[in-house]
C-alpha cells in the first residue's frame, strides 16, 4: 500500500476488538454493519469470552489471529487501550479506529490516557482515528465501519465530521435526499489523524469531487492550511464551523487582538486557502445538494424567474445581503422575453412571468435565459396558484436545464400540491429549496468557491526579506532592558525602515525643544505623550491636535504631561512627540497580533477611536501576497469610499495602502519578536497615506509565525 491511510480506508483485513453478541452494545453494531454491508475483506472478531459470533470464529486476542491484520477497530473501555496497543504493535497492525469515549473530553484522567495511547501508537508506527468517534464508511469497497448508521448511498462526496451527532444526522438526511458518498469519516478527538491529513488524502482520490467538513476546533492550522490550499485548486471544500461567538474572550492590549475572536480567524483562513464556509448546518445540507447535483457557477450574475412578485423580491433582498445585485439583463434578452411573455411581465430581473404561467411559458423563458451570456445561474420559483401545473412544470425544469453548464435551482413554495413535483426534481438532480433565501445563499456560496479558487491560483507567496539592522537594534535594546512595549516614536522609526510612510515626528524632552521643532517643520503640529504604558492616548487626554503657534504649544505640552500622570501615575514617559499635522479624509487601521493556533495575522479596516465599535475590518495571515492584500482592502465596507470618494472626499490611491500591507507583512516575517502591531490611525487623502500613530508589543520567544510557510 502506498499511503498509511490506505490501511485505514482500504484494509485487506479488520480485527474488531470488542465485538460482542450483546445487541445493545457498540461492538455488535460495528460487527453487523461491516459484515452485512458487503465488505469483501477478512473480518476477525476479538472477545475474550466468546468462541463464535454469528458464524465467525472469535479470537481471545489480536495476537491469536493467524493472518496479518491491517486495521483494528476498538470499542473496549478506554483505560485498557494503551496496553492493547502493545499487542497491536507486535501483530504489525498498521491503523486503528478508537470508538471508545473517555479521552480528554472526560477530564484530566482521560487526557492522560489519550497521551498514553499516542505514545504507544508512535512507538509502533500505528496511525489512528479518534478516540470518541463513530468510525467511517468507504462505499467504494462496501465498508461500513461504524455504529448506528444505515449504509450510505454511493456517490462522489466525502464527508469529515468532528461531531458524531452531526455525522449521523447528515448521513441520514443524505439517504432521504438521494445524495451519495464515497467516504464518510467521524474523527472524534483527533488525538492523531487530523483534518489536514484527511483532506490531503481525499483530495487525491478520483472518486471524490467535493469534500464536506463539520468542524468544532482546529489543532494544527498549518497542516490544515497546506492541505486545503492544494486540494481547493481541484475540488470544492465546504466547511460548517461551530462556535461563532467568543463569549468570555479577554480583551487584548491591541485593537487587533480585541476585535479578532477566533471565529474571525477561522473565516479568514478558510478564505485564504480557498475553502467555503457555510453559515450553519442547514446551509451545509443545502450546499451539499447544490454541488452534488448542479454545476458550480462561473460568475455571480444570477437571474430569478418567478410566477409571483413577492418571492422574487425576497430573492433580490437576499442578493443584497451578499453585496451583489441580480444580473442586469441585456437589451437583446429583454427583447426576446418581450416576444414570449405577457405585456405586464416585470421587464427586469427578477423575471416575473405572472401567476397564470403554464409550463410552456416557463420553458420558453428558461431557454432564453440559459442562452443569455449575461447569466451565470438561474433560480426558478414556483408557487401553487389556481392555474399552476406543478408536476408538468417540474418536468420542464428538468428538460430545459439538462446538460447545461449553468446551475439551475428550484424553489417550490408550498406543501402537498407540490409534493409530486418536488420528488420528481430531486430524483432528476435538481436541488429544491423551500425558500428563495436558501436558494440565493447556496448559489452565491457555490460561486464563492469559483472566486476563491481564482485567488489561490493567482496567489504568490514570494517573501521579500529586508532584515533591517536598525530595526534589529531597536528591538534588541528594548528586550535587553526588559521592555516589551514600543511607544509611537520608536514604532515609527521601525515602520519608516520598511518604507511605510510616517509623518514627520520628533521626540523632545522639554518645551523649548518642542517649540524649536515646531517652528522648523511648520505649524500646525500635533503633540502626543510618548509612553509604553499609555496605549490609548485619547483616553488619557495626552494628545493635542491643530496647534498653530508657540503659545498654544507650550500650554498643550504641560497639559499633556499633567494628564498623562493623572491617567497613570507610574507611567514611564520618554518625552513628547512633535509631529507635522497631516490632512486626511479617511482614518484607517492596520494591525497585527499573534495566536497560538493561527500564528501571526494581519487586520485592515476603518480606523480611529471607534474601530472596536464599527469593526469594519478584514483579516489575513502572513505572508501576504499582492492579490490577498488587495482582497483585504476590498473586503471592507470603507473600500467603496476609498475607491470612489464621497461628497468632497476624493478617491484614495489604493495601491499605496496595498504596498503598506505588504511591507507590514515583510516586517513581521523578518522579526517574529513582534507579537502585536497597531498602526492607528493610518491617515489617507488622495495620493497621501501616512502612519501617524502606532505601537508594537514584543516577545523574547522567537518561533514560527506563519501557518502558510
Amino acid at each position: 500500500m502506498e499511503n498509511y491511510l490506505d490501511y485505514l480506508f482500504n484494509p485487506r483485513s479488520i480485527a474488531i476488538i470488542g465485538a460482542t453478541d450483546k445487541k445493545e452494545k457498540v461492538g455488535y453494531a460495528i460487527f453487523k454493519n461491516i459484515v452485512e454491508g458487503g465488505y469483501k475483506g477478512k473480518v476477525f472478531p476479538v472477545n475474550k469470552r466468546l468462541d463464535v459470533l454469528e458464524g465467525y470464529k472469535v479470537y481471545k486476542s489480536v495476537l491469536d489471529i493467524p493472518e496479518p491484520v491491517d486495521l483494528a477497530i476498538i470499542s473496549i473501555p478506554i483505560q485498557y487501550i494503551p496496553d492493547l496497543f502493545d499487542e497491536l504493535g507486535k501483530k504489525g497492525v498498521k491503523a486503528a479506529v478508537i470508538i471508545s469515549a473517555g479521552g480528554r473530553e472526560a477530564g484530566e484522567e482521560g487526557r492522560k490516557i489519550e497521551e498514553a495511547i499516542k505514545e504507544k501508537a508512535r512507538k509502533y508506527g500505528i496511525r489512528f482515528l479518534g478516540p470518541n468517534c463513530l468510525g467511517f464508511a468507504n462505499t467504494l469497497i462496501d465498508l461500513n465501519a461504524n455504529f448506528g448508521l444505515d449504509k450510505p448511498l454511493k456517490g462522489k462526496t466525502a464527508f469529515i465530521s468532528q461531531s458524531g451527532a452531526l455525522f449521523t444526522a447528515i448521513m441520514d438526511w443524505a439517504l432521504e435526499e438521494k445524495i451519495g458518498f464515497s467516504y464518510a469519516v467521524s474523527i472524534g478527538n483527533m488525538a492523531d489523524i487530523e483534518f489536514g491529513e484527511l483532506i490531503e488524502y481525499l483530495g487525491e482520490k478520483e472518486e471524490v469531487d467535493t469534500i464536506l467538513v463539520y468542524m468544532e476546533s482546529l489543532f494544527d492550522a498549518s497542516k490544515f492550511a497546506q492541505a486545503v490550499r492544494k486540494v481547493s485548486l481541484k475540488k470544492p471544500i465546504i466547511i460548517a464551523k461551530a462556535g461563532r461567538s467568543e463569549s468570555g474572550q479577554k480583551a487584548a492590549a491591541s485593537h487587533t487582538g480585541a476585535i479578532a475572536g477566533k471565529d474571525f480567524l477561522y473565516s479568514a483562513l478558510f478564505k485564504r486557502v480557498g475553502a467555503v464556509r457555510s453559515e450553519n448546518v442547514l446551509q451545509l445540507f443545502d450546499l451539499t445538494e447544490a454541488i452534488s447535483k448542479q454545476p458550480i457557477p462561473s460568475g455571480d450574475r444570477f437571474v430569478v424567474v418567478t410566477n409571483a412578485g413577492g418571492p422574487g423580491v425576497m430573492a433580490a433582498d437576499e442578493f443584497d445581503k451578499w453585496n451583489i445585485k441580480p444580473a442586469e439583463l441585456s437589451k437583446e434578452t429583454i427583447k426576446k422575453l418581450d416576444e414570449i411573455l405577457p405585456p405586464v411581465w416585470s421587464h427586469g430581473n427578477p423575471v416575473d412571468i405572472i401567476g397564470d404561467a403554464p409550463p410552456e411559458r416557463y420553458k420558453n423563458t428558461l431557454e432564453i435565459l440559459f442562452g443569455a451570456e449575461e447569466v451565470d445561474g438561474i433560480i426558478c420559483i414556483l408557487t401553487p396558484q389556481f392555474m399552476t401545473k406543478p408536476y408538468e412544470t417540474a418536468r420542464v425544469f428538468y428538460e430545459v436545464s439538462k446538460g447545461k453548464d449553468k446551475p439551475f435551482y428550484a424553489v417550490l413554495l408550498g406543501g402537498a400540491k407540490l409534493k409530486k413535483a418536488k420528488q420528481f426534481l430531486e430524483e432528476h438532480n435538481i436541488p429544491v429549496f423551500e425558500t428563495p433565501e436558501e436558494a440565493v445563499d447556496s448559489m452565491y456560496l457555490t460561486y464563492t468557491y469559483t472566486r476563491r479558487k481564482q485567488l489561490v491560483e493567482k496567489d504568490d507567496l514570494h517573501v521579500v526579506s529586508k532584515k533591517s539592522e536598525k530595526v534589529k537594534e531597536i528591538i534588541e535594546r528594548f528586550l535587553n532592558e526588559g521592555r516589551i512595549y514600543l511607544p509611537a516614536y520608536e514604532t515609527k522609526l521601525i515602520l519608516k525602515e520598511y518604507e511605510i510612510p510616517v509623518n514627520e515626528t520628533y521626540l523632545v524632552k522639554n518645551v523649548e525643544e518642542a517649540v524649536n521643532i515646531a517652528e522648523k517643520i511648520g505649524f500646525p503640529v500635533v503633540l502626543k505623550v510618548n509612553s509604553p504604558d499609555i496605549l490609548h492616548k485619547t483616553d488619557a487626554k495626552a494628545i493635542t491636535k491643530d496647534i498653530r503657534n508657540p503659545e498654544e504649544l507650550k500650554n498643550a505640552f504641560f497639559r499633556i504631561l499633567e494628564n498623562a500622570k493623572r491617567y497613570k501615575k507610574d507611567a514611564y514617559i520618554e518625552g513628547i512627540t512633535v509631529e507635522k499635522q497631516v490632512e486626511s479624509d479617511f482614518e484607517l487601521i492596520i494591525g497585527s497580533s499573534y495566536d497560538n493556533i493561527f500564528k501571526q495575522y494581519i487586520m485592515f479596516g476603518m480606523g480611529g477611536t471607534f474601530v472596536e465599535f464599527f469593526k469594519d475590518v478584514s483579516f489575513d495571515f502572513i505572508p501576504l501576497s499582492k492579490v490577498y492584500a488587495e482582497e483585504m482592502v476590498k473586503s471592507t465596507k470603507i473600500y467603496k469610499l476609498l475607491k470612489n470618494g464621497f461628497r468632497d472626499k476624493k478617491p484614495v490611491d489604493i495601491e499605496k495602502i496595498v504596498n503598506i500591507l505588504l511591507n507590514v507583512s515583510n516586517l513581521l516575517l523578518d522579526f517574529p519578536q513582534i507579537k502585536e502591531l497597531d498602526i492607528n490611525p493610518l491617515l489617507a487623502k488622495e495620493k497621501q497615506v501616512f502612519a501617524v500613530d502606532g505601537r508594537i508589543k514584543l516577545s523574547k520567544e522567537v518561533e514560527k509565525n506563519s501557518i502558510l510557510l
